[in-house]
């Protein structure tokens, strides 16, 4: 009778649980604290388990009021969660594809991958950005959606009508005026104030996409107004504490 080798066997187990391993790695929690909970299910009745360690599947991320944590999505990057702050993580052949932006702060730093034929996005209420090689952060403040740039180029899409879109240029248009040749100072400044005045209306346009920049931040209400300014205030001070708490992982970023 011949002899049974088991061999083969024992290997196609081995490939099998570490395809599997390889599979759950893609998405991990690396650094948390307070309370953060995982859901199967945006409807939050699915189970919710503290957490932290390795994820599989499509997940619901919630930071709770004293929360927060950084997660690692495979060969994709990092997101930080900040204090009651909740994110849907959608995978695609194991690999997260989309983050869908539910509530809150969130950082999102992502590698620059050769040869990527697809962008990641992040999809929000009225917006979906295409996004690589990138850091910035999208907030709700009030029923806005507001983005804040660190570093890269993000193209923004609207999901409903065309964007309003606001841009405070004054002060490059400023820089330009004074150029020209004006020499007193005084005279500057009113010339520019009356041109400013009589041009703002001008510096509007409407469009189904647009790119931004780093350092500028928009905000993006209801009826799908963009107002575009530099990066600044609160916005920027929530990102500085998001990279402080993250600084070993974003340190890792291939931007």
């Amino acid at each position: 009778m011949r002899k049974f080798n088991p061999t083969p066997l024992i290997f196609l187990c081995c490939l099998f649980l570490a395809s599997n391993a390889l599979a759950a790695a893609a998405v991990e929690v690396v650094k948390n604290e307070g309370q953060l909970s995982i859901r199967a299910e945006r409807s939050g009745n699915g189970p919710s388990t503290p957490s932290s360690g390795i994820l599989s599947g499509k997940n619901i991320l919630v930071a709770s009021g004293n929360g927060r944590a950084v997660v690692r999505i495979a060969n994709v990057g990092y997101i930080v969660l900040e204090k009651n702050s909740s994110v849907e993580i959608g995978n695609s052949q194991n690999h997260a594809s989309f983050f869908r932006h539910l509530t809150g702060v969130i950082y999102y730093a992502i590698n620059t991958i050769k040869n990527q034929s697809r962008l990641v996005e992040v999809r929000t209420k009225s917006a979906s950005l295409g996004i690589r090689g990138t850091r910035f952060l999208v907030f709700d403040m009030n029923e806005k959606i507001g983005i804040g740039m660190r570093k890269g180029t993000v193209k923004v899409l609207s999901e409903m009508k065309k964007f309003e879109i606001h841009r405070t240029i004054e002060l490059n248009e400023f820089k330009a005026f004074r150029e020209e040749g004006i020499k007193s100072l005084n005279r500057e400044k009113k010339a520019f104030n009356d041109y400013k005045n009589s041009t703002q209306d001008e510096f509007v346009e409407y469009r189904q996409e647009f790119f931004l920049k780093a350092n500028r931040m928009v905000s993006i209400d209801r009826e799908q107004r963009v107002d575009e300014l530099p990066l600044g205030g609160e916005i920027q001070t929530k990102m500085e504490s998001l990279e402080h708490y993250s600084e070993y992982y974003l340190n890792q970023v291939l931007d």
